[in-house]
């Protein structure tokens, strides 16, 4: 069977623009590689010639995911299969081809309504990818640009389409009872090495198609450097740091201008399938991932009680009772 094998790109649309090129290339470590004439931004993060685009609109929300299949001969081969399976696949236009740095783009739609396209491969830049502020790169050869966690409507559907459809395979699940009445379930699936590059928690309400997007760095420093960066850049952080129980992922987890989440980390666990146990967690998280504490005012300290003054006493002269002695001079009162 013919599969995606990993995440190629993503597309989103996005009302500040400014603010997203500011946070993709000072924060995330983005380098911006085209600046289009429609206000398009385009970015890279390695080899390939582009990874995340961020088009001008009101949407504030994913607007696409792209997967590749590993080939011309399978992606034709997907193509047929998920046509057979009664799912609506039309070949996007060349421009959109060109757009996407691919040679052909076929688009459909995932039972959440996401627009999902499939692509043989896209292109290689033609100069080295280099990031002004991550020294060691990102994770992305054979696992893709990362992973999204995604809204969906119906939890047994988006299984079936993403498993039975596209070809990726189950990690893990993670089930969190938030309280009496509600249960969290998430569902983490593969393509690649990568633990997961796509997951969905079914029938909750997010808002937006999307939760979150994640990018994994070289290295462990390169996730403090970039919190730190994101503090200082006043960037809205959501989540801090923390690590996963099923993925490993040491991370934090920041507002986008778009206010939908991107999970910068590192350390995540490779899935070799030969040998992969299937798992379901309690948690989400081993430790950290908190939302960040506002800043709590120091208590005011407590003046010192000024000590009263000492009224003046008349002794008694005791060889002359009549006679009184001069007043004690009075205890001054402390300033």
């Amino acid at each position: 069977m013919s599969s995606a094998t990993e995440l190629a790109y993503l597309g989103f649309e996005a009302s500040d623009l400014d603010a997203w090129e500011r946070l993709a290339t000072e924060i995330l470590g983005l380098a911006l590689a085209e600046r289009r004439t429609d206000g398009t931004l385009v970015f890279r993060m390695d080899e390939r010639a582009q990874r995340i685009m961020v088009h001008p609109g009101p949407e504030d929300d994913i607007t696409y995911a792209g997967f590749e299949t590993g080939g011309a001969a399978e992606l034709e081969i997907l193509v047929a299969s998920l046509g057979s399976a009664g799912i609506v696949v039309t070949e996007a236009k060349p421009e959109v081809a060109a757009a996407r740095r691919a040679e052909r783009v076929f688009q459909l739609e995932d039972p959440s309504g996401l627009p999902i396209e499939l692509v043989a491969a896209t292109q290689t830049a033609s100069e080295a990818f280099h990031s002004e502020v991550v020294a060691s790169g990102f994770v992305t050869r054979g696992e893709g640009l990362g992973h999204i966690v995604i809204r969906s409507g119906d939890g047994e559907a988006s299984e079936h389409f993403y498993r039975q459809l596209l070809g990726f395979r189950l990690s893990d699940r993670i089930h969190v009872q938030i309280n009496p009445e509600f249960a969290l379930d998430i569902t983490f699936l593969h393509a690649n090495s990568r633990h997961h590059t796509v997951a969905f928690a079914a029938g909750v309400p997010l808002g937006k198609r999307l939760h979150h997007f994640m990018l994994e760095a070289g290295s462990m420093d390169e996730v403090g450097l970039a919190y730190d960066r994101a503090i200082a850049a006043g960037v809205p952080i959501a989540q801090g740091l923390g690590r996963h129980p099923n993925d490993r992922m040491f991370s934090f987890y920041a507002h986008t201008p778009s206010q939908f989440q991107v999970e910068f980390g590192w350390g995540g666990v490779k899935v070799d399938d030969a040998n992969w146990e299937v798992k379901s967690y309690d948690q989400p998280s081993s430790w950290g991932h908190k939302p960040p504490t506002p800043p709590t005012a120091p208590t005011p300290t407590t003046p010192p009680t000024p000590t009263t003054a000492t009224t003046p006493t008349t002794a008694t002269n005791p060889t002359n009772p009549t006679n009184p002695t001069t007043p004690t001079t009075p205890t001054t009162a402390s300033s």
